[in-house]
């Protein structure tokens, strides 16, 4: 599959560093970069367009996000983790996640229940896996705004951020994104319902069958 080169628009409100940081985070979140591969200044300053500087900066914002790791003998690498470390972050994912799709239910308008409709229409429509990846995201994330609850919403998003580069492993298998997107169909049937409990049940058991499709897709 060809890969599209990573870019930036200028943009009034962020300096050329930030950026260049929202450029490559995007790259990892979107499975660009796998786990266990090794992130190149030069290389990312070259595609960037950009000096080594800011790309430099970039890889000590992203370590501190525990997107990357940085070994002395290895370099900078996208952050590998055990299964255990992925079980544990199931586990809080489920709790975080749950709980905010309980809350926010309740509040959500057909407005937005098009907006999720439509999302859902484009991902299973789209052969573009990194586009894929990024509806994900903006699905659940569109339920979770339906409340107010930011605090929440930028906890879930932590832990979402250190499981998203495995998501593509789990998606290059076939069949599994037809499955990811059935699930999501149903949390929306959950949605369009109002049914608090039934949407935090479906949104628990769609993120425990991801982690068993990457489990199933490690190495």
């Amino acid at each position: 599959m060809e890969v599209a080169p990573m870019q930036f628009e200028l943009d009034d409100m962020k300096t050329r560093q930030e950026l260049v940081t929202d450029a490559i985070r995007a790259a990892i979140l979107r499975g660009r970069f796998r786990p266990g591969d090794r992130l190149d200044q030069t290389d990312l300053a070259d595609e960037l367009k950009v000096s080594r500087s800011p790309v430099r900066e970039a890889l000590r914002i992203l370590t501190a996000e525990e997107l990357l790791t940085h070994y002395r003998h290895r370099g900078t690498v996208v952050t590998e983790r055990t299964v255990a470390e992925l079980k544990e972050l199931l586990f809080i994912r489920q709790l975080l996640e749950g709980a905010a799709t309980k809350r926010a239910v309740a509040h959500m308008t057909d407005e937005r229940l098009l907006v999720l409709r439509q999302i859902i229409e484009e991902a299973e429509s789209s052969t573009n896996m990194e586009r894929v990846l990024a509806l994900n995201n903006e699905f659940h994330s569109t339920i979770y705004e339906a409340h107010n609850q930011h605090y929440l919403m930028a906890e879930i998003q932590k832990m979402r951020n250190k499981v998203a580069p495995y998501n593509r492993l789990y998606l290059d298998n076939p069949g599994q994104k037809s499955e990811a997107w059935a699930d999501h169909r149903r949390i929306y049937e959950a949605c369009i319902a109002r049914d608090p409990e039934w949407a935090a049940q479906e949104t628990n058991r769609h993120l425990e069958r991801v982690f068993d499709g990457i489990i199933n897709a490690l190495p």
